[in-house]
Order: structure tokens, then C-alpha cells, then sequence
């Protein structure tokens, strides 16, 4: 049988220095003797749509888009067009095909055995260490060293490795892999994957009419095995770079508990207090500016350290969707209004969580949007806050807004929605209706979030504050069930 390697524009990959790759249980060196494989097709696809802010060109040596192979037995052995192929590699992942399935990924099939993590955890850190570095300071890495050697630290991270991640300027790939082999009593097994998860798990098998949900990464290595050498997504079936993802969920998580507990020796009892109710995601001490504002609006400010911190609700489900970010001046070693911030967030959490079409929005998104209530000591819409909005709304000629939102500024929730150059700025209201106050509207990001208005942002004019070609105004009012209020019948107190 002829075989084809149909080559095209691949996308540009991450090469790092690791260590040894992991190592799994070994796959069997011989075929099963019955049934024998007659021919194996493998078609693999992988498309690069692009970052955020490029699209990675192609380079030499690089994966590409389209591979399709086919390897057929026979009176001389299994050949892949006029290549030889090691009959082993074969037998390989006919095992592999018929062994019981993994419902879940495990340590132990990923390779992450625990002699080959102590034997890796000090080469990883010392890689780490000189290259990586977290808000300007070096990692700890003996705290990472001793993470990544701990079994039971790795089960944890294992869990991380198969969610889905975000990053607004990595490269976005498709990719997928299908297979069907056949054996010589005229059985035959399919499986296909569109993973992007390490090894491409899992594997969805059709065998004998039955459809199965397989995390075995033995399919993932025969079928790499199998691969030239320059083959589309082999390096992620073979699970190169699988110790560096690790690594870094290991590294994220360590330097977290780390950086906490440092925060916890400056802060006194505050973190403490504020567990009682919420989960602390982050905690940091620096020259930081309102949430809201992005930068201090006061010049004289920009000295003053405070606490910045990100909270959710430890107990309250619905409240997963959103966060609390907080910002507390710190002043001589202590945390100013800590208790004020605790005696209040509750009514503002409440306020955003009741708004009825906003509700139904969270509950109904299949892509969830961050959300964060931001607060600056125990305000959620400061009188700062309040000076810059009404030089925004006067600048696009929303002058009827002002007195409306400066009435009931003690009682609004500032609700920021979207991540970095994809944030809009929104002001709840005590009655549940709400006003877009401005977004960011980045061409290379696509669609800012905007909530259910994403797809066809409204009209936006230049800031007073903040201006640039990416950062607009608004002034959109939206009643408590989710309809815009046209701007020339604004709402009447």
C-alpha cells in the first residue's frame, strides 16, 4: 500500500531545556500472538489559528498541518510505503488498543513514577530557577524541589493538567488524531482524539459496537512510536514537554503558598480574619493603584503601599463566577479597613448576584467570564472613583448620568468584567439595573467582554481619563431584566 505525509504551514512551538521525559510503565516488546494486525491507518491534522496578538510564522523543522500514514503486513513484515517497520511498534499499540481502560488520567500511566520524580526534581529546578522568575523576585526552589519529588503533590497537579488553560496571547491550535486498525480475523478498532491535553487524553474507542472513554497514554506513545519522526502532533503524543507543564503547576502552586505565608508575616492576623468567609486566591503588598482606576488618580498616592488582594466566597456556590478584589492601604506594618471591607461586601455581593438577567447570563454562558467586585477599603464605587466617572460622562456629553450615580454612589457595586485588554468597567445600581461605564476594545483580542453584548459592541467615545485608541466610554444604561435603555429616555430618579 502507498502511503502519503502531506506537509503544510505549521505553527510556531514552545522548545524548552527539560529534563528526562517521563517514563511509563514500558510498553510490551512483542505483539500479542492472535489476532494479528493487518493494517493500521492514522490520519493526524493540526492547525494554527493564531495568537492574540500574532500569528506565529512557520519554521524550519517545524511540526506540520497534515499527516496521514498508512502501515499494511505483508509476507516480509509491516511497511509504512517502502520503510520497514519494527513489527514490535505494531504490537505495541495493538496492546495498547486492548488493554483495560483508564476511566481518569493517573500518575503512574503519565510516567510521573516516584523514582523518576525524585530523579528530575532537582535538574527541573535549577532550570527554573534561572529562567524564572514570579513579580520580580526568584522562585523558592527548594520548595519546588520538594513539591515536585512528593507523589501526593503530583496527584493534586495532575487534576490541573487536565483542565482546559487561558492565555490571551498564546497560539491557537486544532488539532486531532484518528486511527483504525485492523487484525486478521476481520475485527477492527477505531479511536479519534481532538485533545489538547498532555498525550492528547482521552482517547474515544469504538470497538465491537461499543463506544469507550480511554486515558491511556500507552496509545498515545505507540501511535508517536509509529510516527515519523516530523509528523503532526507527534510531539504531544509522545508528551514532550509534559515535565515542564508539571513543573509550572507545581511551581504556580508552590510560589503561591509561599508568597501567602510571606504576605500572612506582614499582615498580622488579617489574612486570618478574612478566611472566615473567604478562599484568599492571591495576596501581595506593593504600590498599587484603585482597581477600578488602574493607576493612583492622586499623584501624591503613588507612594502608598496597600494590600491587594483576590477573594471568593468559600461557601456560597453561585459566587464561583465572581471574585472580590480588594484593595487595603497598609500603613507602618498594619491593614486599614480590613473589618470595614468584611461588615460590607456581603450587601454588594448580594446586589451583583440579584440582578435577574445578569443571573441568568452566568448560569446560561457556555464560556465563563471573569468577573471581580472590586473594592478600595470597605467602598465598592470610591469618591475618587466617583470624580473620574463624572469627567468621563461629561466628556461624551452623558451629563444627566452624574448627579443619578453620585446620589446613590455608597449603595453601587463597581463590577469589572473580562481580563486585562478585554475588561469593561460596570456600575450596579441598588434597584438592579446597571450602566456600562467604558471598555477596552483591543482589535487583536477580538470581541472585548461585554457580556451578552459581545458581539456587537455599542458605540464608545473618547474618556476623559485613560484615553487611548483601544480604551471608550459609553454610558449605557441596561434595566434589571437586561434591555438597553435608549440614551435619549434615560432613566428619571
Amino acid at each position: 500500500m502507498k502511503w502519503m505525509w502531506l506537509v503544510g504551514v505549521a505553527g510556531g512551538i514552545l522548545v524548552c531545556a527539560v529534563p528526562a521525559q517521563p517514563q511509563a510503565v514500558p510498553l510490551s516488546a512483542s505483539p500479542k500472538a492472535t489476532p494479528a494486525v493487518r493494517e493500521i491507518q492514522i490520519s493526524s491534522t493540526r492547525v494554527n489559528h493564531g495568537g492574540a496578538m500574532r500569528r506565529s510564522p512557520a519554521r524550519p523543522g517545524a511540526e506540520p498541518d497534515k499527516t496521514f500514514l498508512e502501515i499494511s503486513r505483508n509476507d516480509d513484515g509491516y511497511h509504512l510505503g517502502g520503510a520497514v517497520v519494527d513489527a514490535n511498534l505494531v504490537g505495541a499499540l495493538a496492546n495498547a488498543l486492548r488493554a483495560p481502560v483508564n476511566p481518569e488520567p493517573t500518575r503512574e500511566d503519565l510516567g510521573f513514577t516516584p523514582a523518576w520524580l525524585k530523579a528530575n526534581a532537582s535538574s527541573l529546578g535549577q532550570s527554573f530557577a534561572a529562567s524564572t522568575f514570579i513579580g520580580g523576585k526568584p522562585i523558592h526552589q527548594s520548595a519546588f524541589e520538594l513539591a515536585f519529588a512528593d507523589p501526593a503533590a503530583v496527584d493534586k497537579a495532575i487534576l490541573l493538567l487536565f483542565q482546559p488553560r487561558r492565555c490571551v496571547d498564546c497560539d491557537r491550535f486544532t488539532q486531532s488524531v484518528e486511527i483504525s486498525i485492523e487484525f486478521d480475523d476481520g475485527t477492527r478498532v477505531a479511536a479519534r482524539t481532538s485533545s489538547e491535553f498532555p498525550y492528547m487524553l482521552p482517547w474515544h474507542m469504538q470497538s465491537d459496537g461499543k463506544d469507550t472513554v480511554a486515558y491511556n497514554a500507552d496509545i498515545s506513545r505507540a501511535i508517536a512510536g509509529l510516527m515519523p519522526e516530523k509528523s503532526a502532533n507527534r510531539s504531544r503524543l509522545a508528551g514532550e514537554r509534559l515535565a515542564t507543564q508539571l513543573g509550572h503547576i507545581l511551581l504556580t502552586q508552590e510560589e503561591h503558598e509561599v508568597r501567602l505565608q510571606e504576605v500572612e508575616s506582614q499582615t498580622g492576623g488579617t489574612l486570618n480574619g478574612l478566611r472566615s468567609r473567604y478562599r484568599v486566591e492571591s495576596a501581595s503588598i506593593g504600590n498599587y493603584g484603585d482597581p477600578v482606576l488602574r493607576k493612583p488618580e492622586d499623584e501624591n498616592a503613588a507612594d502608598e503601599r496597600t494590600l491587594d488582594l483576590h477573594l471568593q466566597a468559600s461557601s456560597d456556590v453561585s459566587h464561583n463566577f465572581f471574585s472580590d478584589e480588594v484593595f487595603l492601604r497598609y500603613v507602618n506594618g498594619n491593614v486599614v479597613d480590613a473589618d470595614k471591607f468584611l461588615e460590607n461586601a456581603p450587601r454588594y455581593e448580594k446586589l451583583v448576584l440579584s440582578v435577574p438577567w445578569l443571573s441568568r447570563f452566568v448560569q446560561d454562558q457556555s464560556r465563563k467570564v471573569l468577573m471581580r467586585i472590586s473594592f478600595v477599603g470597605g467602598s465598592s464605587f470610591s469618591d475618587v472613583e466617583m470624580k473620574v466617572f463624572a469627567a468621563d460622562m461629561h466628556a461624551i456629553g452623558r451629563d444627566q448620568l452624574i448627579p443619578k450615580v453620585e446620589a446613590a454612589k455608597n449603595q453601587i457595586a463597581a463590577l469589572i468584567v473580562g481580563y486585562g485588554a478585554e475588561e469593561s468597567d460596570w456600575l450596579v445600581f441598588p434597584d438592579g439595573h446597571m450602566l456600562l461605564w467604558r471598555y477596552w476594545q483591543t482589535p487583536v483580542y477580538g470581541k472585548p467582554s461585554l457580556l451578552k453584548w459581545s458581539s456587537s459592541p455599542p458605540d464608545k467615545k473618547p474618556c476623559a481619563k485613560l484615553g487611548n485608541n483601544f480604551v471608550g466610554c459609553v454610558g449605557m444604561e441596561i434595566s434589571a431584566e437586561g434591555n438597553v435603555e435608549p440614551f435619549q429616555s434615560a432613566r428619571k430618579d
